[in-house]
């Protein structure tokens, strides 16, 4: 079999991902081409070169590998403080020839290291790389670098608390049970649906969004202007096609916690997520992902994902941990 390799544009990417006979499998919500092309266009290095390759064997893609190139380093594209999971877009099954044309592909253009943050266990390098005895050539290490959380969710909301243990579904109730008791009403609502006027909606509400996430302290130092230009910029670019929503926790009228989350195939990704300190007693932002895991519920929903971070919450609502690596490849 003859391998080769042809040079894409952000431009050609968007039509692979639009080519529904190709094969490619786009495993998460950060390797679709809309949020590469956002992150690139909003935060990527300045000295970074723009470095997509697909990988064919004969007529037949293989894969993609969407890279930046610093000096002798090549990275995937994106960074783990705003992409949780980064991945290489393979065909299923044919990820040891991917690689095995890839890394010899990336040596001749002078590339001595492959650098991959943000590696679930179920990311293509493991699935190819690391799965294969054909690499004598190059070598691999990982190492854990964080965590994430993920619900495999059932068909209704019983069976969701029927999850949880004793004490967490006690909580849960508990808490639910408390709104409803100290407020006059509550109201929880989805704002970005897929159409052209919720896809307005939702960047019409991203700046009330911000309010509520700057209500963090913690959040201070990360929302840079930069950085609220890419959030700006992200929403825009997925919420017309019913990737980004907002679900908004109302309180007495008022809102009082919302979430931005990303749902691609099965999945929804809890993304962030922000409420008004004045309901602090009243649990709001955790009521608020609570109420958001049983509208993905009742939305046919198969995976919730909290993505990455070790916080507690995510396993006191039922969340199950799955680690995530760095993968260094030596090229040459």
């Amino acid at each position: 079999m003859t391998y080769h390799i042809k040079e894409e544009t952000l431009q050609t990417l968007q039509a692979c991902y639009r080519d529904q006979n190709n094969g490619l499998c786009w495993p998460t919500i950060f390797t679709l081409p809309q949020w590469i092309q956002t992150w690139w266009n909003t935060l990527a290095p300045k000295n970074a070169t723009l470095s997509i390759r697909s990988v064919w064997a004969g007529e037949q893609l293989l894969g993609i590998a969407p890279l930046l190139v610093e000096g002798s380093t090549a990275r995937l594209l994106g960074t783990p403080d705003v992409c949780d999971y980064l991945d290489f877009i393979t065909v299923p099954g044919r990820e040891d020839e991917f690689f095995g044309a890839l890394l010899p592909s990336l040596a001749e253009a002078g590339i001595e290291r492959l650098e991959l943050a943000s590696q679930r266990p179920g990311a293509a390098v493991f699935r190819g790389f690391f799965a294969s005895e054909n690499f004598e050539r190059f070598s691999g290490e990982f190492k854990r670098e964080n965590e994430s959380a993920e619900i495999a969710l059932p068909e209704n909301w019983e069976g969701y608390l029927n999850l949880l243990s004793k004490k967490q579904r006690h909580e849960v109730r508990r808490k639910l049970r408390k709104l409803e008791n100290e407020t006059e009403s509550i109201n929880y609502r989805v704002i970005g649906s897929g159409s052209k006027d919720s896809g307005a909606e939702a960047a019409t509400f991203f700046p009330q969004f911000l309010e509520l996430f700057r209500e963090n302290p913690e959040k201070e130092d990360f929302l840079t202007d930069k950085m609220e230009g890419y959030f700006a910029a992200l929403v825009e670019a997925t919420a017309t096609s019913g990737l980004a929503r907002f679900g908004l926790l109302e309180i007495d009228g008022e809102p009082a916690a919302a979430v931005l989350y990303f749902t691609f195939g099965s999945r929804c990704y809890l993304y962030n997520s922000g409420y008004r300190s004045d309901y602090r007693a009243l649990s709001a932002g955790l009521v608020s992902k609570i109420l958001c895991i049983k509208d993905s519920i009742e939305k046919g929903i198969q995976v919730f994902d909290f993505l990455k971070g070790p916080e507690i919450y995510k396993n006191r609502l039922g969340g199950t941990t799955i680690p995530i690596y760095t993968v260094t490849i030596k090229i040459s």
